[in-house]
This record gives C-alpha cells, sequence and structure tokens, in this order.
C-alpha cells in the first residue's frame, strides 16, 4: 500500500460510514482524520476516537487545501443517496473515491469521484463509472459498459459488455443484465434476476426472465423500511 498523503472526512456516522472508512483506512492512501454529518442529525461526538463535526462547520475545523471528503450514505433511498453527494458537491473539498486493492480494475476504465469499488470487483476494459457509484464485492461490469451516476451494483451482480445502466439504478444481489441493453433512470432489478430487455424509467423488474412488476416515479427506489435508518 502507497504511503497515507491524504486527509479524508467521511460525510455519514452510520455504521455503513464506518465500515467504509475501515476501508480507507486499511486499503488506501487516504487516513480518515474525523466524520461529518448535518448539524440536525448529529447525536455524538466521535467514532472510534475520531471527533464528529457538523456539516456546516466543517470549513472552520479543516483546510480543503489538505482534506479530502467523501459521502458514504447507505442506499435505503437511492434519491437521498443522490442529494446527500450533491450537498457535499457544493463545498470546497474534493472528493475521494475508493478502489480496492482486491479489485480487478483495466487501466482503461474511467472511474468518478465519491465512487466505491470494493473487494473483488471486476470493471472490463473500457469500463465507465460515473460520480458517486457503489460497486459492490465480486459485481462484474463488462468491457464497454457505463454505470450513470449515483448508481449501485450489489454484490454477486453482473453487467454485459456495451449495456448502459441508467442513473440511479439499483442492480440486487446476484442480478443479470444481458449485453447491449439500456436501462432506463432509476430501473431496480431483484435480486436474483435475468434482465434480457431494455427497461422503462422509474420502474422495477424481477424475475427470469425478469418483467416490469410495478413503477416507482413518486417516491424513487426505497430499499428498507424506516425502522432499519439506524442501521444504514
Amino acid at each position: 500500500m502507497s504511503q497515507k498523503n491524504r486527509k479524508l472526512i467521511i460525510y455519514g456516522d452510520s455504521s455503513y460510514a464506518e465500515m467504509i472508512a475501515h476501508y480507507f483506512q486499511n486499503d488506501s492512501v487516504y487516513d480518515v482524520v474525523a466524520f461529518c454529518v448535518d448539524r440536525d442529525y448529529k447525536t455524538r461526538e466521535e467514532i472510534d476516537g475520531h471527533p464528529i463535526v457538523a456539516l456546516e462547520d466543517i470549513a472552520k475545523h479543516f483546510s480543503s487545501e489538505n482534506h479530502y471528503i467523501f459521502a458514504a450514505i447507505g442506499y435505503k433511498s437511492v434519491r437521498t443517496h443522490k442529494k446527500l453527494f450533491k450537498k457535499i458537491s457544493q463545498l470546497s473539498f474534493p472528493i475521494a473515491s475508493y478502489v480496492s486493492s482486491q479489485a480487478m480494475v483495466d487501466s482503461t476504465c474511467n472511474v468518478g469521484v465519491n465512487c466505491l469499488i470494493l473487494p473483488g470487483a471486476i470493471l472490463e476494459p473500457d469500463v465507465v463509472i460515473e460520480e458517486n457509484c457503489y460497486i459492490n464485492s465480486g459485481a462484474i461490469v463488462c468491457h464497454h459498459s457505463c454505470v450513470k451516476a449515483h448508481s449501485i451494483l450489489a454484490s454477486g451482480s453482473l453487467v454485459g459488455g456495451y449495456t448502459t445502466i441508467g442513473e440511479s439504478s439499483l442492480l440486487g444481489f446476484n442480478a443479470t443484465v444481458a449485453e447491449l441493453l439500456e436501462l432506463g433512470e432509476e430501473t431496480l432489478l431483484g435480486g436474483g434476476s435475468l434482465l434480457l430487455q431494455n427497461t422503462d424509467k422509474y420502474s422495477m423488474y424481477v424475475g427470469s426472465p425478469a418483467k416490469l412488476i410495478r413503477k416507482h416515479s413518486d417516491t424513487g427506489i426505497m430499499m428498507l423500511p424506516k425502522e432499519f435508518d439506524k442501521k444504514d
């Protein structure tokens, strides 16, 4: 691992944020120095000895000249995932990304800011991963495909070659998308499903082969009920 030479602030204080901090701290050039949350949601003072500061006060405590930020927001709501990334994008701090040393990422790939490429993920040649995407463990994106901004690929999911995953989409565990497809914005593909067709916007597809089962243009993709908020 390269010598750590970049200081990092994690936006978020959930168990999910703690997990992401662990990856950065143990497998990157970033040294996690603090967490931050919106002032109204600040309920504790530190995580593992690292201070938690109000996002509104971050510039008072840290310089944007030598600190990076990363939005470690879980995906119970994909629209919230996008909204909170947009919030840190308005700050003057540069935004980090994490690419695991145990992922296989071809040198021709293009990975945007605030992305996670977790252990075991594979990105084949000429893949584009736009900003704020999470590519989880064991996910595979085949050659010449594009994952649009704010999208999430769960563990074990597979995207065939020359396919475009629409913005703010989510592929469930072990879901498969065939080659040469175009997925509309906010497509939700259920775990274990096999998608063989293009998709409409704001739609959920399930099965093998996957079929349209519902629309979610009003709510967006919601993965967990409210009682799980604190665990996200």
